[in-house]
């Protein structure tokens, strides 16, 4: 060992005496300052003007222009530079005989020698600490564990460049040609990932070598055994091929026990990353403050119940959206995206089923742009010239004739669509067309997950009397709502069966556990009236929407819960919308009710609601009754029929106008023998249209949904998932300190090592 720290510590001295080791630190320690401390002067401005919400940790260390982000894709740059002459150097002078020559194994060499050019990284790495220790001061609440995350998986990066760069330099006496080697390992191991995807075992094996994205990861604040191990694996592995050089140089060895020993290396190191990634093996450190890089808690306890082999498989059709992820090629990205499901669910396994087939709706298909294929019709031609416009291989998808599961994929559309099995239950996971991220997020995952193993309820929406229909694509319908399965925030896909029972033909049956009842058009009969009522006392949950010209046909409906819609309609003056524009926001006891409605609530996040009545409550039958949505105190109750050629409202208390705030939603819970029943009034049929969904959002109005319908099955669906706001919102840092700190850090910092290189360079040079 004292060899070693010996050698190491000559190999530094050497660094050091000559002007690069300086002019790196130097310019190092620019780049960081211009990096960090004009994001921090952003962040900072941005913040003065009102623009908050984000973590500033992660957007000053990570994201997509963070420091540590912005220093990962350049340190390639400097390595090669440090570590051309590590060995080429020793080979060019000839001195390299001499320390073959001396009592020093050749191990000892190479990881003295190494350990000089980590021990200079971890200078680099102590000038990143100090731009940390800045955010530590700087920001409110900063998250700790992912600056220190990032600082390690920078320093692994590093350290496995070194390794890489010590062995070019061994293979060559020119110190340039080495340098230009490391340069093209590290575009290989950046660039390998891409290569083979289309075949399963070249894509693993390349998967592994490629070193892209794994550094990401620990700078987001997750560290994981694999890339760890991935990081000490290659290192080893590059370090013995060092020694591995150096010694056949010495030995006379016959060619094949030299190329045997290489074998045996290489076989072995990938046979340990295989082992590493496994997925049984792979250990998980989320050094995130909020986790917010884990499974939230109720994702996890449902995860929590999977025992044993839950079946994944993915149907992908040549002629419908996103079928680019889906084909092997995309393979290690789809891979990634389940990780975080993987980690909790074991027993998560993958298959991928290709086919092709005309989707049911002609609009989704995506060959209708392709000019090549106009006036085509026949499904086999169109699937033959779209696999070679696309360049993938026409063998691998099926025609649908051949798929023995064709009624499912026929209810879906003939979409892409993942089928979750497991002892005996399936749901489905859809892809989600127009939306930003068309892949499930975890609310959308984890929910077809729980269909699994828990209570699946069923949302009943009454027709007969011209209800909101949830088969209804125009403006007044509630299909985007509730049963479009192409739409990420539809109830179909969180968790809910959705169905229709006409009330004057059919009972209300056991099964439904929300009934909607929504803005009917012609009086209930008495038969549908008695039907609910029965339901009611029953102690069924019951959902409500109607609007002010709908009063004389619910008020009878809700007498007996003493809930009436009361005459007039709610108007706020407003030179930006129409008068009849209501911003509601949430009442105190309605923020109680919901993770969602206590963050909208906290926020002052409204729900848009538009020619909306007001509702009087006198609660009967035990009913614990309270508003929910509440209008604006600074709106009134206009009492007089609206007229439309009206843009502006006067209040006028002489026509009956009542000033003030008033319920525009309300529930009423109570208990009904074993049973929790909860009930749910809103003045507006319009909130969640599809036009008021389809159009730029004025209000959280689903959000707003999804919380009212968890609190109706007591938190079942649709799945929490919701996280603390980060606690790193504030800066306590003003502009003129961060103006001071640029100088310090741009330019007298980085003066005082040109200085001291200076100093250390003339002494060294008068001796």
């Amino acid at each position: 060992m004292k060899k070693i720290l010996k050698i190491a510590k000559l190999e530094l001295s050497i660094l050091f005496y000559s002007p690069v080791a300086w002019l790196v630190l130097a310019i190092f320690m620019i780049q960081c300052g211009i990096s960090f401390l004009d994001n921090l002067q952003g962040t900072n401005t941005g913040l003065q003007l009102g623009y908050g919400g984000r973590a500033i940790t992660s957007t000053l260390f990570g994201g997509t222009s963070g420091l540590f982000t912005t220093i990962q894709g350049n340190l390639y740059l400097y390595l090669p530079i440090l570590t051309m002459g590590l060995m080429s150097r020793e080979t060019n002078s000839g001195s390299i005989k001499l320390l073959l020559s001396s009592p020093v194994k050749l191990r000892e060499i190479i990881i003295g020698k190494y350990l000089a050019i980590i021990g200079y990284g971890l200078m680099l790495i102590l000038i990143l600490a100090i731009y940390g220790v800045i955010g530590l001061f700087s920001i409110e609440h900063v998250d700790l564990g992912s600056i220190f995350s990032g600082l390690l998986g920078l320093y692994m990066l590093i350290c496995t460049y070194a390794a890489i760069g010590l062995f070019m330099s061994c293979l060559t006496t020119y110190q340039v040609v080495a340098a230009i080697s490391t340069l093209a390992v590290f575009a290989v191991l950046r660039f390998v990932g891409t290569l083979g995807q289309n075949i399963d075992f070249v894509r693993d094996l390349t998967y592994f070598l490629s070193i892209s994205g794994r550094t990401d990861k620990m700078i987001a604040g997750l560290i994981t055994t694999k890339d760890v191990l991935y990081y000490l694996i290659i290192i080893a592995s590059f370090l013995t091929l060092c020694v591995l050089r150096l010694k056949s140089e010495r030995e006379l060895k016959p060619w094949s026990v030299k190329a045997g020993r290489y074998t045996l290396l290489i076989v072995g190191a990938l046979f340990l990353g295989y082992l590493s990634s496994r997925p049984l093996l792979t250990g998980y450190l989320d050094a995130t403050n909020a986790k917010s890089l884990t499974l939230t808690k109720n994702s996890q306890e449902i995860a929590a119940q999977i025992d044993g082999e839950l079946k994944v498989t993915t149907y992908a059709n040549m002629l419908a959206p996103q079928v680019w992820d889906l084909l092997p090629a995309s393979r290690n990205g789809e891979l990634s995206r389940l990780e975080r499901y993987k980690r909790f669910i074991p027993g998560l396994t993958m298959d991928y089923i290709y086919y092709y087939e005309k989707p049911i709706d002609s609009n989704l298909a995506d060959y209708r742009h392709n000019p090549n294929l106009r006036g085509t019709t026949n499904t086999d031609e169109i699937a033959n010239k779209m696999a070679e416009n696309m360049d993938i291989e026409r063998s691998l998808f099926l025609p649908s004739a051949q798929m023995t599961n064709l009624a499912e994929l026929k209810d879906e559309g003939y979409l892409s669509v993942r089928k979750l099995e497991y002892k005996g239950k399936t749901s489905y996971l859809r892809f989600y067309i127009g939306d930003q991220s068309p892949h499930p997020g975890e609310a959308e995952f984890m929910a077809a997950v729980k269909r699994l193993v828990a209570k699946v309820p069923t949302i009943v929406f009454l027709t007969g009397n011209n209800e909101r229909d949830i088969n209804d694509s125009g403006d007044r319908g509630y299909q985007l709502l509730s049963a479009v399965k192409t739409r990420k925030n539809a109830l179909i896909n969180h968790g809910f069966n959705v169905d229709t029972l006409n009330l004057n033909l059919s009972d209300i049956p056991a099964s439904a556990d929300i009934v909607v009842l929504g803005d009917p058009t012609i009086a209930l009969s008495a038969t549908a009236q008695q039907k609910l009522s029965v339901y009611i006392q029953k102690g069924g949950n019951l959902f409500i929407t109607g609007d002010p010209e709908r009063r004389e046909i619910l008020n009878p409906v809700l007498q007996p819960l003493g809930v009436q819609l009361k005459n007039g309609t709610l108007v706020k003056p407003d030179g930006k919308f129409s008068p009849v524009f209501i911003p509601a926001l949430l009442g105190r006891k309605g923020a109680t009710l919901d993770s969602n409605l206590n963050r909208m609530a906290r926020y002052e996040v409204p729900v848009a609601v538009q020619t909306a009545a007001g509702l009087d409550l006198q609660p009967k039958e035990n009913f614990d009754a309270f508003p929910i949505l509440m209008s604006p105190k600074t709106g009134w109750n206009r009492n007089a029929p609206l007229d439309p050629t009206v843009s502006v409202y006067n209040f006028n208390a002489s026509m009956g106008d009542e000033q003030g705030a008033f319920p525009v939603a309300v529930g009423l819970s109570r208990q009904v023998r074993a049973k929790q029943q909860r009930i749910f009034v809103v003045g507006d049929a319009d909130f969640i249209s599809n036009a008021e969904l389809s159009r730029p959002k004025r209000g959280e109005n689903e959000y707003f949904v999804q919380g009212v319908l968890r609190w109706m099955t007591n938190g079942t669906f649709p799945l929490d998932v919701t996280r603390p706001d980060p606690k790193d919102l504030r800066l306590n840092i003003s502009r003129e300190q961060i103006t001071g700190m640029m100088y310090l850090c741009k330019g007298i910092l980085p003066a005082l090592i040109a200085i001291l290189g200076a100093i250390v360079l003339f002494k060294r040079r008068r001796n």
